[in-house]
C-alpha cells in the first residue's frame, strides 16, 4: 500500500495511490460509490512525526569519501532533524541568506564559507514506525516497522562543521524535503534491495542499496529503542552514501536555480527546486 498526503480543492487529506496492478485490484475491492480524489499536489506523506533520527555515517563510502575520517567502533545515531524542516514534493529548499544573522562570508572562520551556508544534498532511504518500540532486539524489529520513504537531508556544511552544530545545521526550514509517499514494509519485503540514488539537475551523484548500510534498520532500532522509546510515527533517516556535494573537488553546493531529484526504488522519487532566501531581519 502507498500512503500519501494531499492538497484538494484547499483541504488536506490521506489517501491511498491507485496507480498500478495492485492499486487497481485494491480500488477494485473499495465499496461501492466510492470515487477516487482529485489531487491537486502531493504533500509530504508524514508532517507531525515525532522524532526523526539520523546516522552521519551509515555508509561506509560516505566515510571514505571524507579526508581524514575515523571511523567509530559502534554503530552512530548522532542527530535529530525536526518536523518544521519538512517540505513535500515540488517544494522550494530555500538557500538562507550568507549575511544574515549567522553570517556565513568569505574570510570567516567557518569552514566552507566562502560557499555560504554551503549547502548540501544527501538521499536517504526512510523507515517509518508503526508501533512503540522499546528494548526491541534486532531479530524483531521489522514488526515494529510501518513502511518506507525518502528522505534528503539537506545540510548546512559551513554550519554543521562549524563548532560541531550538526543538529542546527541540518534544520533550517525546508531542510527536511520527504516523500513521495509512504511504501507499508509487505510490499518491500527485502529491504536492503532497496537503491537508493540522488540527481542534482539529472545529473546521477548518489547511487547505493540499503543492504550497503553499517548499521541497517534491524540494528538502528535495536539501538535507539535501548535509550529512547520509540513511537508510532517517528522516523530513521538511515544514513547517505558516497557522492555528496561537499566531498567532491573542488565542492559543489546547492545553488538557486538546481533541481534536486532522490529517489528510492519502490518508493518513488522526490524532487524539490533550489530557491534563494531572503533577508529575515530587514
Amino acid at each position: 500500500m502507498r500512503i500519501v498526503q494531499y492538497s484538494s480543492g484547499g483541504t488536506t487529506g490521506c489517501g491511498v495511490e491507485r496507480d498500478g496492478a495492485r492499486g487497481l485490484e485494491r480500488a477494485a475491492a473499495m465499496p461501492e460509490g466510492t470515487e477516487p480524489v482529485h489531487v491537486d499536489r502531493l504533500l509530504a506523506p508524514l508532517t507531525n512525526p515525532g522524532k526523526i533520527f539520523g546516522s552521519g555515517v551509515n555508509y561506509a563510502s560516505h566515510g571514505d569519501e571524507e579526508p581524514g575520517f575515523v571511523f567509530p567502533d559502534e554503530v552512530v545515531w548522532d542527530f535529530i532533524k525536526v518536523a518544521s524542516a519538512i517540505v513535500g514534493p515540488g517544494d522550494a529548499i530555500v538557500i538562507p541568506p550568507a549575511d544574515d544573522v549567522i553570517r556565513r562570508l568569505p574570510g570567516g572562520a567557518a569552514q566552507f564559507g566562502e560557499h555560504g551556508f554551503a549547502v548540501d544534498y544527501e538521499v536517504e532511504l526512510g523507515v517509518v514506525l508503526g508501533s512503540r518500540a522499546k528494548n526491541v532486539r534486532r531479530d524483531d524489529a521489522l514488526d515494529y516497522v510501518f513502511g518506507y520513504t525518502v528522505f534528503n537531508d539537506v545540510g548546512a556544511r559551513s554550519v554543521q562543521f562549524h563548532n560541531g552544530q550538526r543538529d542546527l545545521a541540518k534544520n533550517f526550514d525546508t531542510f527536511c524535503p520527504m516523500g513521495p509517499c509512504i511504501v507499508t514494509k509487505d510490499e518491500l519485503p527485502d529491504w536492503a534491495t532497496i537503491r537508493i540514488e540522488s540527481r542534482v539537475n539529472d545529473e546521477l551523484r548518489q547511487s547505493a542499496l540499503a543492504g550497503e548500510q553499517l548499521g541497517p534498520p534491524p540494528v538502528a532500532i535495536e539501538w535507539i529503542s535501548s535509550v529512547i522509546t520509540l513511537e508510532p510515527g517517528d522516523c530513521l533517516m538511515t544514513g547517505t552514501p558516497a557522492g555528496c556535494g561537499t566531498f567532491m573537488q573542488p565542492p559543489r553546493f546547492l545553488e538557486p536555480g538546481d533541481v534536486v531529484t532522490v529517489s528510492a526504488s519502490g518508493v518513488g522519487e522526490l524532487t524539490n527546486p533550489v530557491v534563494a532566501g531572503t533577508d529575515r531581519t530587514n
